[in-house]
């Protein structure tokens, strides 16, 4: 979801085609008018016995011309009144929280923490990096379609082991068991340790911070909702009137974006639905303090596994069925 693909965008460009358009009527009219009634040309009026100011001409009037005159710009006026009034339900009407992806975030000075509400598994696209990672009572990575692959980092709740993986089978199976309570990724990397391929899995209220390197990582096609909270300056208190600092969670390549008030007992509220895979910036519009610049974060949209991989087209944005795990 780049910030072609918004809401906003679209509205923008539709209001900016009626403008145009208005604007091209009107100064072809007013061209036109300088041109029929310029100084030099005496106008005939043996016609005309009286004129007021203010008042159509009693004798020489056109009735189809000055009705359109009120008529079109009326049209024009209610229509982009719609257009601009579904814009709105478009953008505060919030998805089902029963449905949708959950993620409480916090402003802090000077960071941004992730809370999630909801599991999160995903993986790279296998079709793409020639790996996929199956993990449930034990750990198999399939790497025979690439063949730079060499080694893996498995981390589990932040302890983290490097393994060698069999290149010549094409596949290497770890005898450990999935956990789905606890946060675990696998990290495959060529031999000169840049990363090939990887696994995570969030558990429910775990926690990601940019004080730390996280990136907010959020699942591919479905309805994502943010709860953004602000703490006070010493965090002793979460979006309390006293001392409390806003902050503005914005992600400027989406052309979405939402306050942290302070004083409001339940937040704010932002959604959006991620459709193309990558990794966006995330910055904060509001200054904050003396180290304002330092709010800054990456979000990553990944291919979420929920019975099976659901991969992320880069072109369509339309989901697509792979591998099992």
């Amino acid at each position: 979801m780049v910030a072609e693909d918004t809401v906003f965008s679209v509205l923008y460009d539709k209001f900016l085609f009626w403008g145009i358009l208005v604007g091209i009527i009107t100064f072809a009219w007013m061209f036109y008018a300088m041109i029929r009634y310029r100084a030099s040309i005496i106008p005939d009026t043996t016609d005309v016995d009286h004129i007021v100011v203010g008042s159509f001409p009693v004798d020489r009037h056109n009735t189809k011309v000055e009705v359109l005159f009120y008529v079109l710009p009326t049209i024009i006026v209610v229509w982009l009144v719609v257009l601009a009034l579904a814009s709105n339900t478009a953008v505060w009407v919030i998805p089902d929280e029963e449905e949708a992806f959950d993620i409480e975030v916090i402003g802090q000075q000077w960071f941004w923490e992730f809370e999630y509400k909801d599991e999160l598994t995903y993986q790279d696209d296998s079709r793409v990096s020639g790996i996929d990672v199956v993990w449930g009572s034990n750990l198999t990575v399939q790497h025979t379609s690439n063949a730079d692959a060499t080694n893996m980092t498995v981390t589990v709740n932040g302890d983290s082991t490097t393994y060698g993986l069999d290149t010549l089978v094409g596949s290497t199976m770890i005898d450990t068991s999935f956990n789905r309570f606890v946060s675990a990724s696998v990290s495959v990397e060529d031999a000169e340790g840049n990363e090939l391929h990887r696994w995570g899995h969030i558990p429910i209220n775990h926690k990601l911070s940019t004080a730390a390197g996280d990136h907010l990582i959020v699942p591919c096609d479905d309805e994502v909702v943010l709860n953004l909270f602000s703490y006070t300056s010493d965090y002793s208190q979460l979006n309390s009137t006293y001392w409390g600092v806003q902050h503005s969670f914005w992600l400027p390549e989406w052309g979405v974006k939402e306050d942290l008030v302070p004083g409001l007992e339940g937040g704010t509220v932002m959604w959006f639905l991620p459709d193309d895979p990558g990794t966006f910036n995330i910055r904060c519009a509001e200054y904050c303090g003396l180290d304002h610049s330092k709010m800054i974060g990456y979000v990553d949209v990944v291919s979420p596994i929920e019975n099976g991989i659901e991969y992320c087209d880069a072109d369509t944005g339309v989901k697509k069925e792979g591998g099992a795990n």
